[in-house]
């Protein structure tokens, strides 16, 4: 466990978001997957299912932020997994595209609950002395899950179908609701903290909500857009489970190292491998290709994520620091997979990785302007 002037991190918090970001990873793929066989969704019509989880996402991230520096944590984490289960459920018998449209609302507005508060606990429980520790544990429990899940997808499809993904969902949010529910979350105390806008616009402020906005883009669009280009391509579906997990996995490896060895010059390496991991997806279209692609994709991924989400919950008020961190990523994500299914839609399924890696490589250029 972590110490701090705040008190503790339990491990217990850890391994509850290890648990439903476990479940969270199994959906990643599935989602897409399950849209694309039953529904018959093309190009155009998944980027439009998975831009829509963002519209809640955009709003609700920022404003249960906020909410849960008056009220807490815990109430908003515990209301977004219950959500997240009705949703899943409702996701087995849906066949109408509307409604699968809505439900894709709904799983933007739980995650808008949970992922703010989890992270503003996170920024609670000490001081800055130990920020950077305390983000990397977080950092390694949810991407941990997030490559768990995948790979656990391709193990139950290799047995059974998508329903049985989805039931393997409903029962690892159980299991991590009841974690989060014995973790002790004491009311949070924001006098003398907080000035009378609530955050602190230091210099990088503005380039780090522009950075996860271009995180949010390319990594929805990988996420959901990825999976059924894949298997059109004659890729069996167990193995881009498992091309998806190994994105996630060195995520979670640069998360491990990113303190000690990726922490210099992480923006602008970050986002060099991200240009380089979209320009190798494009240019190598097959298993070999695509499995090098996720890996070094996985990195960029790990390196701009560590390094945005400790500056932004260096904010005075943690809970609207992470809310417009989490903001900006659903802004990316909704335009994202809509943006790029239009270009796969129009231009075929490998230009999405050419258009990625341009978005990529003005990035470094266009947060050097915004610094300034």
């Amino acid at each position: 466990m972590l110490m701090s002037e705040g008190g503790r991190v339990p491990i217990r918090f850890y391994l509850s978001v290890g648990v439903f970001s476990t479940a969270f990873g199994i959906m990643s793929p599935a989602v897409p997957l399950y849209a694309s066989e039953v529904l018959q969704a093309n190009e155009w019509t998944l980027g439009v299912l998975g831009a829509v989880m963002a519209l809640p996402y955009i709003a609700g991230a920022a404003v249960f932020g906020r909410f849960s520096d008056r009220i807490g944590r815990k109430p908003l984490m515990v209301l977004g997994l219950v959500l997240y289960v009705a949703v899943t459920l409702s996701y087995i018998s849906c066949s109408e595209f509307v409604i699968f449209g809505l439900l894709r609302c709904l799983e933007g507005l739980a995650f808008s609950m949970v992922w703010p508060s989890a992270e503003a606990y996170v920024g609670d429980r000490g001081g800055a002395s130990s920020m950077g520790e305390r983000v990397g544990c977080y950092s390694v429990s949810w991407s941990s899950g997030y490559t768990a899940g995948p790979f656990l997808m391709g193990a139950v499809l290799s047995l059974d179908g998508l329903q049985s993904a989805f039931l393997a969902t409903i029962l690892l949010v159980v299991a991590g609701l009841l974690l989060v529910l014995t973790v002790k979350m004491p009311p949070v105390e924001l006098e003398g903290r907080v000035d009378k806008d609530g955050v602190v616009n230091g210099k990088g402020f503005l380039s780090t909500l522009y950075l996860m906005v271009v995180w949010g883009f390319a990594m929805l669009s990988f996420y959901f857009l990825f999976p059924p280009y894949a298997v059109g391509l004659g890729i069996p579906a167990p193995i881009v489970g498992y091309m998806v997990g190994c994105a996630s996995g060195m995520r979670t490896l640069s998360f491990l190292v990113y303190e000690r060895f990726l922490r210099r010059n992480s923006v602008v390496a970050g986002v060099i491998a991200m240009m380089t991991s979209m320009l190798l997806g494009w240019a190598l279209p097959g298993m070999v290709g695509f499995f090098i692609m996720a890996a070094l994709f996985g990195v960029s991924l790990g390196m701009l994520y560590a390094h945005a989400l400790g500056r932004m919950l260096d904010q005075p008020s943690r809970g609207l620091g992470a809310g417009l961190f989490e903001a900006s990523i659903g802004f990316g994500q909704f335009l994202g997979p809509i943006v790029m299914g239009y270009v796969g839609f129009t231009f075929g399924s490998g230009a999405i990785f050419l258009v990625l890696s341009l978005i990529a490589a003005v990035s470094i250029p266009v947060t050097r302007i915004i610094n300034r």
